[in-house]
């Protein structure tokens, strides 16, 4: 099991390796290459806009759609963002090889200014929406976790819920194998009392014998239906014991991957 969460660990630690610093780069917009600012992480591209307009939410500004854009308008780029910026998002995945790698790239413009008409060589801006992403990135991780922690505490409960059942098939296992013993034990008192009115009843008439012997008939019968049924149950019970050691070897391996997720939490 430890080796299972070392696994784990690694797997996270490469994917928050995917994600570097923002970068500038260029998008092309009708016949023209604007240039904005990008930042790659390893996430599907709709849990990374789920979580950008969720970011953008808190600070108070919803999105509109906009020529293939999300559009925030009016926000500001950091304190010193006085006359306002509009944000223009793309958020897709980097390649068709790469769909579990999302792309975000941000143009900002001034307030209500035409993507068509800003500067290109806006470098101070560019570089404020370079760092708004960087400081956006934590939350986008930390919204990716939370949303597998979700997942995954549900894969636990329905894990424990699963070995729950088991103990519970396995307590009305016991109950039953008491009940097939205490009928067995009937049975057997049954067939030596019957057997015992056999021997009384050397002179009793023809009909009263035969009706005593199929009577033991019917008890030497319900006796091996009784031993059949025994052997059954406590094959059960043995396959519901190798499935609890199943469940619970399962149950341990899903809570290992809870705390693995547990532990990116900040």
């Amino acid at each position: 099991m430890r080796r299972i969460l070392l696994l784990l660990i690694l797997v996270i630690v490469i994917k928050t390796q995917v994600r570097c610093q923002a970068f500038a780069t260029k998008i092309d917009y009708q016949k023209t290459q604007q240039t904005a600012a990008g930042l790659q992480m390893a996430y599907e591209s709709g849990t990374v806009e789920d979580a950008v307009k969720e970011y953008m939410a808190k600070k108070g500004y919803k999105s509109t759609s906009s020529k293939g854009f999300i559009l925030f308008r009016a926000t500001t780029l950091d304190e010193k963002d006085t006359e306002g910026s509009d944000l223009y998002f793309t958020i897709d995945h980097k390649s068709r090889k790469e769909k579990d790698i999302t792309l975000i790239t941000i143009v900002p413009t001034k307030k209500n200014e035409d993507i068509l008409a800003r500067t290109q060589t806006d470098d101070p801006r560019i570089e404020k929406a370079k760092t708004f992403l960087d400081n956006m990135a934590p939350f986008i991780d930390a919204y990716q976790v939370q949303l597998q922690l979700n997942s995954q505490t549900e894969v636990v409960k329905k894990a424990e819920k699963k070995l729950n059942g088991l103990l519970s098939d396995e307590n009305d296992l016991n109950k039953k194998i008491r009940r097939l013993q205490d009928d067995s034990a009937q049975n057997k008192k049954d067939q030596i009392k019957v057997s015992a009115d056999l021997q009384t009843e050397v002179n009793a008439d023809d009909a009263t014998k035969t009706k005593d012997h199929k009577k033991l008939s019917k008890l030497l019968d319900n006796e091996g239906d009784l031993a059949k049924k025994l052997r059954n149950t406590r094959a059960d019970l043995d396959q519901n014991k190798r499935d609890q050691a199943t469940q619970r070897q399962e149950l341990d391996k899903q809570k290992q991957s809870f705390d693995a997720i547990k532990a990116r939490q900040k």
